[in-house]
């Protein structure tokens, strides 16, 4: 990986003429546009490779803004000083993908289409899920549903929080897809059984767990935000490594339980498959007809309402 700031420039330089992504207009530029913005007290800059037009540029930068929005009211402040996001230019419209890096200095690489609109911007959750990666330690590999599972689970709520998409759309998405974090055939647990599905969907089904819980013995004062507060103000971020077990002790540290360390130990090393049909039923996420009703009477229907806002 580039290990300077200059070095991650020249990489954009090299991968705009590469890719042949003509900038919008004809213009040509030979070194990366920097755009400079503040946030939830850090420095952002945004580093296009040639192929970005000015009125893109302008959408990228209310989508970061946005993007930034959502990480600072779940996490209480943008959980790194100071981040680079590369913007990578492709054919077509759309966020392609994004990938968090830690060294030298925590930074995001975007692959982000010439032709993007503001309805794609808006729509996206990618730049929100590489966000959340910056306010949580690296861990073993081994331990990586940890930090796909927040990005997966999180990413949702802090969009729903801030107003960019409704508590509907985020529990029919989750109802929908956290059937695919259910262990298979052969599952050893979390710790033992790297797959796509246990990695990203079971890792999200562990922090929908943790939250419900912490929420339920705090009487929804208090939810798993609040535990990664606590990580953060130790200071953990992804610019360091920690084991596994220091983040949940530290976040259960936070909130004043034990939830995080006993739902671990249940996870790690057994299957642990949950009975999701009880759990929709107890938070009130009714499915009708392609999508939910979400019901004001269910036993958790508070703990819902605290988890999205």
């Amino acid at each position: 990986m580039p290990s300077t700031r200059a070095d991650r420039r020249r990489m954009l330089m090299r991968l705009g003429a590469a890719l042949a992504v003509p900038a919008v207009g004809g213009a040509v530029r030979a070194a990366p546009v920097i755009v400079e913005l503040q946030g939830g007290g850090a420095r952002l800059e945004l580093q296009f490779a040639e192929g970005f037009d000015a009125a893109l540029r302008q959408r990228a930068r209310v989508w970061v803004e946005r993007s930034v929005a959502a990480i600072v009211g779940y996490f209480g402040r943008f959980p790194v000083p100071d981040v680079e996001l590369l913007m990578q230019p492709v054919a077509g419209g759309g966020v392609r993908g994004g990938t968090a890096f830690s060294h030298p200095a925590p930074y995001v690489r975007l692959r982000l289409g010439v032709d993007t609109s503001s309805a794609q911007f808006d729509d996206d959750w990618v730049l929100v899920h590489e966000m959340v990666h910056l306010g949580v330690p690296r861990v073993p590999r081994r331990q990586s549903w940890l930090h796909e599972g927040l990005a997966t689970y999180v990413e949702g709520i802090a969009r729903t929080r801030a107003g960019q998409m409704s508590a509907a759309t985020l529990w029919h998405a989750m109802q929908r897809d956290m059937p695919q974090g259910q262990p298979q055939g052969g599952d050893e647990g979390l710790d033992h059984t790297p797959t796509w599905g246990r990695t990203y969907w079971g890792g999200a089904l562990f922090c929908l767990l943790a939250d419900v819980q912490i929420r339920r013995r705090s009487g929804a004062r208090l939810g798993l935000e609040h535990a990664l507060r606590g990580v953060l103000a130790a200071g953990g971020s992804y610019a360091v490594a920690w084991p596994l077990p220091r983040i949940l002790e530290v976040g259960d540290a936070a909130i004043g339980q034990t939830t995080l360390a006993e739902l671990y130990a249940l996870t790690k090393d057994c299957p642990a498959p949950i009975d999701l049909a009880a759990l929709w039923a107890d938070l009130g996420v009714v499915e009708r007809g392609g999508t939910v009703e979400l019901r004001g009477d269910a036993p958790l229907a508070a703990v819902r309402r605290a988890i999205a806002g």
